[in-house]
């Protein structure tokens, strides 16, 4: 008897304790029926309104029940909602908390068991709500949506939805008790404002509101706040200015100005002329007139580092003394002229901090920043004195992602110099497609993505600019999960964003999809570090993507068909993936095939017949991919277009540089197949 009394005991303790630590949560779904309201503030931003409907929408999704949106204070308050965007009635409901936001895109995110406040600084202006895009105006203009990426924010951490990847079936709902949601609080700033960048051909006023952006959007990347250029401000300067005021462009060691490279977007600028000086602050003045929000003011020299700067003295001044430094670039002009000269790093900094001084007297009382470029083997290195103001922001064209390890070395050395130097950095890689970005291959360094991020995030990155990743998901769709969650927070734990997509994406399927992802990971690492020069890896995918390791992969893929069988959400996913797979293993033998036709030119004919053979029968897969799986107009072929209209591959495509007969190697391609320095083994 005793011992029973003590068993109960036992056990009306321990219900004591589970009862007594048990939260009180807000059921957004009530016993009843009904759903919790959303209210949004009256004055709100139009984006701010817009994600309370996306709110909406996906909590009907999850629960069955489309919460009601108010858009004005109700009278009476309700007794539970979740409010979206600061009013002066959270004061009163979440007594002692600040809702103050004082950084930029800055979140403050609050519930407990009667009410949710989603908040983030939002800054807009209705005079200046439209504005001009890449290729067509924007509207709906914000300079911060904070509270736009709260919401989104909240729907991912709290309520637990995933977007893995573009459409409906790479969106990934909890079930209903998700919806029940305990106390919580959450505040935060991302440290990088500009991320769409990291998808940069998805940004608002490049292309229009598609899944592709809406996936951009719930991953917090495309309503950031800080607008970045990512070309060359002075492109169309020889074409405005060219035959009126000749003096603003680089001297040439002929005696001329501007004639060189042939290429007038490419023509460089005589740093050194107070014309040019005053010609760029009527510009910015005009520019700044049309919108007063721009936050940057460009100064990025034109492309093609190594070819015709300016030789004037005035200009010269500004560099190195060639005593001062052994590094030496060889630069070109007209007729083959060529000089060994130092860096032009310092030039660079001096040009910009002259533009710099200047704007701040033209436009006192403004904030903003003055951007210029680390790019090239010209403009890499750190100045060797010249020290950049603190309202210069430095734009890193440092690759050191997806590349190998010695240039990863390298580069990130001189990233950390300029780091020690800068008060602001932009982080702007040029990707290349040494792994098969481009082409659609599985280019997923996983583990050197999270190095690769909190790397810049530490050396105090505050954007970045991807150049370029393409739109291939069925390859790449956790490596561009995971980038777009290191982009928003680059401190996270990386491997465990991985488990969780694995676990989330695939369910019963999870464990084989892994070891596909990491044979994947491997097998592009293996390429990349073997061959050093990023034009010639992927050339050479067929020595790593071998019969063996696509007889492991298809392995993988089959074991995780068998898990998901009736399961077709979680199998439709595993599909997605195979695509890729098939995909990847066309290619890879449509590139052993031109290069048995490389090394063999009386056979050529024949075995460029075999290629376009398969060509033929991978347009026949292509037209039943998965949408957003492949992007196979990046590889010339549009299957909304009859067979009839398509005509050939385009003969200059970088992408299929080596892949189709239309477009063979280029003679620097084939130097670099043919030369020393291919094997870092």
């Amino acid at each position: 008897m005793k011992l029973t009394l003590t068993l109960l005991s036992v056990l009306f303790l321990a219900l004591v304790v589970q009862t007594g630590a048990a939260e009180p949560r807000l059921h957004l779904i009530r016993p009843d029926g009904s759903a919790v309201p959303i209210v949004v503030a009256q004055d709100a931003a139009p984006h701010t309104r817009a994600a309370a409907v996306e709110l909406a929408a996906h909590l009907e999704s999850i629960g069955g029940v489309r919460p009601e949106v108010i858009e004005r204070l109700p009278d009476p308050l309700p007794a539970q909602a979740i409010w979206v965007g600061y009013q002066p009635a959270l004061d009163r409901l979440f007594p002692g908390a600040d809702f103050t936001l004082k950084l930029p895109e800055e979140v403050l995110l609050i519930g407990n068991e009667n009410h949710i406040a989603i908040t983030g600084r939002d800054r807009w202006d209705p005079k200046h709500s439209v504005v001009e895009g890449r290729r067509f105006p924007i509207t709906d203009q914000q300079q911060e949506y904070g509270t736009a990426n709260a919401v989104f924010t909240f729907l991912q951490d709290q309520v637990g939805v995933r977007w893995f990847y573009p459409g409906e079936t790479g969106t990934d709902y909890p079930g209903p008790e998700a919806l029940n949601i305990a106390p919580f609080q959450l505040r935060y700033h991302p440290q990088f404002r500009s991320r769409i960048g990291l998808f940069n051909q998805l940004a608002r006023g490049y292309i229009k509101e598609n899944d592709m952006q809406r996936w951009a959007k719930h991953q917090r990347l495309l309503l950031d706040s800080f607008t970045f250029d990512g070309g060359h401000y002075f492109k169309d300067w020889w074409e405005k200015y060219g035959e009126t005021r000749p003096e603003l462009f680089a001297l040439q060691p002929d005696g001329t100005r501007g004639t060189f490279p042939k290429d007038p977007m490419r023509r460089k600028l005589c740093e050194g002329e107070p014309l040019l000086w005053q010609t760029w602050l009527d510009e910015q003045e005009k520019r700044l007139a049309a919108y007063p929000h721009h936050d940057v003011l460009y100064t990025m020299a034109n492309d093609s580092y190594y070819e015709g700067h300016c030789t004037d003295p005035r200009s010269r001044a500004w560099d190195p003394v060639p005593t001062e430094t052994d590094v030496r670039v060889r630069m070109s002009w007209a007729n083959g002229v060529t000089e060994e000269w130092p860096p032009l790093s310092d030039r660079y900094v001096r040009f910009a901090n002259k533009l710099s001084e200047l704007a701040e007297a033209r436009f006192p009382g403004r904030d903003f920043l003055v951007m210029m470029n680390a790019y090239g083997e010209a403009g890499k290195p750190a100045p060797l004195k010249a020290v950049p103001r603190d309202n210069i922001l430095v734009v890193s064209v440092h690759n050191f992602i997806l590349r190998h390890e010695a240039m990863r070395k390298e580069e990130k050395q001189q990233f950390a110099d300029w780091a020690k130097v800068s008060k602001q950095l932009f982080w702007r890689p040029n990707l290349g497609n040494q792994g098969g970005t481009q082409t659609g291959f599985p280019d997923v360094p996983f583990q050197q993505a999270m190095e690769d991020m909190r790397f810049a995030a530490e050396h105090g990155v505050m954007g970045v600019f991807f150049d370029s990743l393409f739109e291939h998901w069925a390859p790449n769709a956790p490596f561009f999960y995971l980038l777009s969650q290191l982009t928003w927070n680059p401190y996270a734990d990386g491997n465990a964003i991985l488990e969780d997509y694995y676990r989330r994406c695939y369910g019963p399927a999870a464990g084989p999809m892994k070891e596909y992802w990491k044979l994947m990971e491997r097998t592009r690492q293996k390429m990349v570090d073997t061959i050093a020069l990023p034009r010639v890896s992927v050339l050479r995918s067929h020595q790593f993507y071998t019969d063996e390791v696509f007889r492991q992969a298809h392995a993988h893929l089959t074991a995780a068909g068998q898990a998901t069988e009736g399961n077709p959400k979680y199998a439709a996913r595993v599909a997605f993936t195979r695509t890729a797979l098939v995909h990847t293993e066309a290619l890879v033998g449509i590139r052993a095939l031109m290069e048995k036709a490389e090394n063999a030119p009386k056979e050529r004919e024949a075995i460029h017949a075999q290629v376009l053979e398969k060509w033929t029968a991978w347009e026949a897969m292509a037209e039943h991919f998965p949408p957003y799986s492949i992007a196979t107009k990046r590889l010339g072929f549009d299957p909304s277009v009859p067979k009839a209209e398509r005509g050939e591959k385009s003969t200059d495509s970088r992408r299929i540089m080596g892949f189709h007969p239309s477009s063979p190697l280029s003679k620097r391609a084939l130097r670099e197949m043919s030369g020393k320095g291919l094997d870092l083994e």
